[in-house]
């Protein structure tokens, strides 16, 4: 993309921003051009995050480890993900158990660029219907629902999407700051836009994602 295209991007995300009565800085930069990775890779991370969910809702980590190891999806793990499924239930914390939860809304931004969903509106939780489009694994299903997914929106999609979530994280975090309660969540911001961040940067590492505002 070019430098005013960027600018452009920015710019009609920001009137977005306005015209939902949200605040935004018009100073923030640009994003960087997109390094867009794989569908292969992005559904394998898809896969492994949809068993990983389900540790948060007490499914047993050693049946989770099996069926990750099962569909060949080990080498998309995490170094933080690996260490969890070396535990035993009783030994994760809160914080491991609520960030397995916040799963969720990264998985429902990358079914979005995936064309699973139409839309992410931050102003919802995933959908309630979202489990439908994934293999249950309390029934053992395999992971054909995922890798069945052939299409990816294009790089200006996500790359305009991502800019819109990194405008929504300011707003959000800057709220905070100033002890005011933002109109938006910023857990599902913050989700989404890590999602989307990783998406769109190959080289970027899943457990240290570069989210400044």
């Amino acid at each position: 993309m070019t430098e005013e295209q960027k600018i452009k991007v920015r710019e009609i995300n920001n009137q977005i921003i306005a015209d939902k009565n949200y605040r935004f800085n018009s100073w923030l930069p640009v994003l960087e051009d997109p390094n867009t990775r794989s569908l292969d890779k992005i559904k394998g991370r898809m896969s492994v995050m949809n068993a990983l969910i389900n540790i948060s809702f007490e499914a047993p980590i050693s049946f989770i480890r099996k069926w990750i190891e099962k569909h060949d999806l080990t080498s998309h793990l995490s170094n933080w993900e690996n260490e969890i499924l070396l535990k035993d239930n009783d030994e994760l914390s809160d914080y491991e158990n609520n960030s397995l939860r916040w799963y969720l809304e990264g998985l429902w931004a990358l079914m979005w660029a995936t064309k699973v969903v139409s839309n992410i509106d931050e102003t919802e939780w995933c959908g309630e219907n979202m489990a439908t489009f994934l293999p249950n694994l309390e029934e053992n299903e395999n992971n054909e629902k995922i890798e069945q997914l052939t299409e990816l929106r294009t790089d200006d999609e996500i790359y305009n999407m991502l800019d819109l979530y990194y405008r929504y994280h300011w707003y959000c975090v800057d709220e905070r700051i100033k002890g005011v309660e933002a109109k938006i969540n910023e857990g599902i911001v913050y989700e989404r836009r890590k999602a989307l961040e990783w998406l769109i940067n190959k080289d970027s590492d899943w457990d240290d994602i570069e989210m400044g505002t």
